[in-house]
């Protein structure tokens, strides 16, 4: 069923609010001492890629959810998917804009940028296929593979470059914390939007086999 007007009013709400909570988070975050301040940017791109990798898992398990029978997941992992695709393109560009803060230039041969790429253009390929596609089983499916190519990837490629968790190994309490706050507020923005593209879908006729 649809979102009552006072459901929607107040997700659409928390978007906002969510926003100013993670530019209080950033802020909050003091200066590094070879980055200084650029190191905000730096963390925000890491927990951005933090949710955009929840969002994609969550795709992945709403497609293998309606692959095995379970319709109302349809909505859902079509919405992920909208908010996946936009939020890693953004992702990419501050991943190598943080790549030549860092290192002072970008490493395109670098195994997680050439990563980045391929699920960007994977998600591309996907959300392309949902619209010509007859069966909404066939992006279902392609989300689930993208899913577990994302974790076998991350788990698989190697960290050349930085330290494995860099914010929670600096131990700085004000970088975990101002880290966390950032997450926490993306992910109430991805929810909201995500909740909101969702029960709106399930206005239209929900599948077609």
């Amino acid at each position: 069923m649809p979102l009552s007007k006072t459901a929607r009013t107040a997700l659409v709400a928390l978007i906002p609010l969510a926003v100013v909570g993670c530019a209080v988070a950033i802020l909050s975050i003091p200066p590094d001492a070879r980055l200084g301040t650029m190191v905000r940017f730096v963390m925000f791109h890491g927990a951005s890629t933090w949710v955009n990798m929840a969002t994609f898992t969550l795709a992945g398990l709403a497609g293998l959810g309606y692959i095995v029978g379970v319709r109302g997941l349809l909505p859902w992992g079509q919405a992920l998917r909208w908010f996946s695709l936009p939020l890693w393109t953004v992702n990419t560009v501050l991943g190598i804009l943080s790549m030549q803060l860092i290192w002072g230039g970008i490493l395109w041969k670098e195994p997680r940028l050439l990563m980045t790429f391929g699920l960007l253009a994977g998600s591309v390929v996907i959300v392309a296929i949902q619209l010509i596609a007859d069966s909404p089983k066939v992006p279902a499916v392609l989300d689930a593979l993208l899913a577990g190519g994302l974790w076998y990837l991350v788990l698989a490629l190697p960290n050349l470059f930085h330290p494995d968790s860099p914010v929670f190994s600096s131990e700085n309490s004000a970088y975990i914390v101002g880290f966390l706050g950032m997450v926490a507020s993306i992910a109430v923005v991805a929810f909201a939007t995500v909740t909101l593209i969702a029960r709106r879908a399930r206005r239209v006729k929900p599948d077609a086999e």
